[in-house]
């Protein structure tokens, strides 16, 4: 037992905590996950901050409704833990796809649509996922459900304008300004989303090294792959494509999409285009 909830079993395990599957005498059943700090932050002022960071993006986030964004019921903090408890969510994360079971072209541009579309209301509601990547986006493939999870790591928008040493996010899809420390906006969460889009349609991620210091060198200063040239039978109809991941990789977050909205007013269009075209 933690608390009222129940727990059945565990889901995961990662280096800084546990998902467990947990049933709730008035929700039914429910996802707990717990966040270990003191494996993550060592000193007892940085645990604090993460803490009070972490629990008042939560209680931001259980204040939203949205299809596309996981529910938060509850968030509470003892012994150095968090606890997190949100909507189960049955389907699988978007890394078990691209690892086990290619997704359809049609279903990688619905799947983005949607991650967008909950997104932009995040953004809109002042929450900033920061984290957002294949293993932070859940696909129920019966139901067409599309779910983005793991706020773990968001900032309300209000405290996000200054910058911090804090190195958070996973690196492969971490704008440059994020990798770099600086002042991070919602634009940073539209970058991951554009990089997990490129590796949905290429099956890579934007930028590779084999070292840490030269993959934040290359995404502060190289230009990412031309997607048609790595997936050249798209190019008959692709070409708008190429385009909208121009620009959602681009370095500066001022030359980028500067809302999920208007990321949306490009995709939907083209997704339309090249589907029709391949049909």
């Amino acid at each position: 037992m933690l608390g009222q909830y129940k727990i059945i079993r565990k889901l995961a395990a990662g280096a800084t905590g546990e998902l467990y599957l947990a049933d709730d005498p008035q929700k039914g059943q429910v996802a707990i996950k717990t966040l270990q700090l003191v494996r993550q932050y060592p000193k007892q002022v940085d645990r604090e901050s993460a803490t009070k960071r972490i629990l008042q993006a939560a209680r931001a986030l259980a204040q939203l409704e949205h299809p596309n964004l996981v529910q938060i019921y509850d968030a509470q903090a003892a012994d150095d833990a968090l606890y997190i408890v949100m909507e189960y969510l049955p389907g699988r994360n978007l890394s078990y796809y691209i690892a086990k079971e290619q997704l359809s072209l049609d279903e990688v541009f619905g799947v983005t649509i949607k991650a967008a579309r909950g997104l932009a209301y995040a953004h809109q509601h002042g929450v900033i996922h920061r984290d957002v990547k294949p293993a932070n986006i859940v696909y129920n493939r019966s139901s067409g459900a599309v779910t983005v999870t793991d706020f773990g790591l968001s900032i309300l928008t209000g405290s996000a304008k200054r910058k911090t040493k804090m190195f958070a996010g996973t690196p492969y899809y971490m704008a440059p300004e994020q990798i770099s420390g600086n002042q991070v906006d919602a634009r940073a969460d539209i970058y991951a989303l554009g990089a997990t889009l490129f590796q949905l349609i290429t099956g890579g991620v934007p930028f590779e090294a084999s070292s840490l210091e030269e993959l934040i060198r290359k995404i502060e200063k190289d230009s990412p792959p031309d997607v048609l040239a790595v997936r050249p039978n798209l190019a008959s109809a692709g070409v708008c494509l190429r385009a909208i991941m121009d620009n959602v990789l681009q370095k500066q977050p001022q030359d980028r999409y500067q809302s999920c909205e208007e990321f949306l007013e490009d995709l939907i269009p083209c997704s339309d285009v090249i589907l029709n075209t391949l049909q």
